[in-house]
C-alpha cells in the first residue's frame, strides 16, 4: 500500500484506484470504506473506467457513502461508454430495475449483450434468462441455452441451475438428464 500511496498522492489514477481497493479490503491498511470511495472518486474524475465502476458500486450499495442510485448509474454510464463490461452489466441492471434511471428493458438488453460479448458471466446469465422469458429480447430458448452455457461454464451457479432445467426439459437444447443432473 505504501507505493500505491506515493503514486496516488501524485495524482496517478491507476494508483488511486488500486489504493482504493486496499482500503476497501483492508489490505495493507486498516479498512476504511470512506477513504476507498474518496480514492475511487479521484480516479473516476480522471476518467479511469474501473474506478468509475467501483465508485458507482459504492453508491449502489451505500458502502462508504450514502446510497444514490442516480449517481451510481451516471458513473456506470461513464465506464460503460469506455467499454467496461462490469459497468455495462451494472448499468443494464439499473435500466432493468429502474434504479437511478428510467426502466427500459430494451436498453438493459443492449447493455447486457455488450457485457456478455466481453465474457461477463452475470450478463450472460441475465441475457439467458431474458431470452427464456422474452424480456427486452425475442423469446428464444436456443439463445437462452447458449448464454446460460457461457455463464455456467464460468461457474455461475444460477446459470448452471437454469441450464440444467433446460437440459432436463429439452428446451432450447437436446434433452439430456445426465447433463441436467451434473448441472444441478
Amino acid at each position: 500500500a505504501k507505493l500505491f500511496t506515493q503514486a496516488a498522492e501524485q495524482g496517478l489514477a491507476q494508483s488511486q484506484h488500486a489504493l482504493g481497493h486496499c482500503y476497501a479490503g483492508g489490505k495493507g491498511v486498516v479498512r476504511d470504506d470512506e477513504k476507498a470511495v474518496e480514492l475511487f472518486r479521484k480516479a473516476a474524475d480522471q476518467g479511469f473506467a474501473a474506478a468509475q465502476y467501483n465508485c458507482g458500486f459504492c453508491y449502489t450499495t451505500g458502502r462508504g457513502i450514502a446510497q444514490d442510485h442516480a449517481a451510481a448509474a451516471l458513473l456506470y454510464r461513464q465506464a460503460a461508454e469506455q467499454g467496461d463490461a462490469s459497468a455495462q452489466y451494472a448499468l443494464g441492471y439499473c435500466h432493468a430495475q429502474g434504479k437511478g434511471v428510467e426502466q427500459d428493458r430494451a436498453t438493459a438488453a443492449r447493455l447486457y449483450m455488450q457485457a456478455a460479448e466481453q465474457g461477463n458471466a452475470s450478463a450472460q446469465h441475465s441475457l439467458g434468462l431474458w431470452c427464456m422469458m422474452g424480456f427486452g429480447v425475442a423469446h428464444n430458448l436456443a439463445d437462452a441455452a447458449r448464454y446460460l452455457r457461457l455463464a455456467a461454464d464460468k461457474g455461475h451457479a444460477d446459470a448452471q441451475y437454469w441450464l440444467g432445467f433446460l437440459c432436463e426439459h429439452g428446451q432450447g437444447t437436446k434433452r439430456d438428464m445426465g447433463e441436467a443432473v451434473r448441472l444441478y
